[in-house]
């Protein structure tokens, strides 16, 4: 008689979120972003800087770094060099994955072979890996081959324990890179600016920018201030005053057209709000371009 020895998972996958794999130009930058999934980033060619909880990072070939749930963190290109990037988010409960926060991790070729057994399979359960930051759409295996799923599991369970039984990998604590942090920060202010252009027809909410950009008030105020010089709401105030001076100029809309589009609460905060940028209400600064 021979007793069942029951395998101890120690590292379970649930499931996969994202797969990726970016060509990404010298200019790219997404914003802070948190979710409730584990997220890693593989560099398989070129550099780029991550930015978690305000500590920045630069990452070079080879290397790995690994997101926990709930962590703010952002991706930069240094603005020299385009960089090929892997990024797979998957849910996992397991203890063991504590091992892997806020570390760096340069793949030895062992390592390296088992992450790209890894993407081959999804290339071929997925047909092709999304490319564009901006594609969120779902992962779709309806036309996997069977086996597909779990060998990837069992592909990115090897890998993980690769890095965790390692005696020659070369792993590294993420240390501040003021470099990389100044690269975000301007980045983001960046960003910033051009969501406020984009949304010309809200009201200013530091509410929403630090819900948008997975930053707390007092950050998101900072940043900006030092960036931009300016405070976040007073300078989507100034963007939208300015905007309604172009619209006053082509003369197509009336006033009470011009504050709703710019997402006014009334007229009488429209021209509240105009005089207090422009100096003079929006009929008089009509009057001054138009006589």
């Amino acid at each position: 008689m021979f007793d069942l020895v029951p395998i101890r998972e120690e590292i379970t996958i649930q499931g996969f979120h994202s797969i990726y794999y970016f060509e990404f130009d010298k200019y790219f930058y997404h914003p802070p972003e948190r979710h409730d999934f584990w997220e890693l980033l593989y560099v398989d060619d070129g550099k780029i800087h991550a930015v978690v909880d305000g500590i920045g990072c630069l990452l070079t070939k080879g290397q790995v770094i690994f997101h926990q749930p709930m962590e703010s963190h952002s991706h930069i290109a240094n603005r020299v060099d385009t960089s090929n990037v892997a990024v797979v988010s998957f849910s996992c409960q397991s203890p063991l994955m504590e091992y892997f926060n806020k570390k760096i991790f340069s793949l030895e070729k062992s390592a390296q072979k088992i992450f790209s057994l890894f993407l081959a399979e999804a290339r071929d359960a997925l047909g092709i890996l999304p490319g564009e930051y901006e594609n969120k759409n779902p992962l779709d295996f309806s036309k996997a081959r069977p086996g597909s799923l779990q060998l990837m599991q069992c592909y990115l369970v090897e890998f993980l324990f690769s890095l965790l039984r390692s005696e020659k990998a070369a792993v590294s604590p993420m240390e501040s890179s003021p470099a990389s942090r100044r690269l975000a920060e301007n980045s983001l202010v960046e960003s910033m600016e051009r969501y406020m252009q984009q949304h010309l027809a809200e009201a200013p909410s530091l509410a929403l920018l630090c819900s948008h950009f997975s930053m707390s008030r007092t950050c998101l105020c900072r940043i900006f201030k030092e960036g931009n010089g300016d405070s976040p709401v007073h300078y989507w105030l100034e963007m939208k005053i300015k905007a309604a001076k172009k619209l006053i100029r082509q003369g197509e809309c009336n006033m009470s057209q011009i504050a709703e589009m710019l997402g006014f609460a009334s007229i009488h905060h429209f021209s509240r709000m105009f005089r207090r940028f422009a100096g003079i209400s929006p009929t008089a600064y009509k009057t001054s371009v138009n006589p």
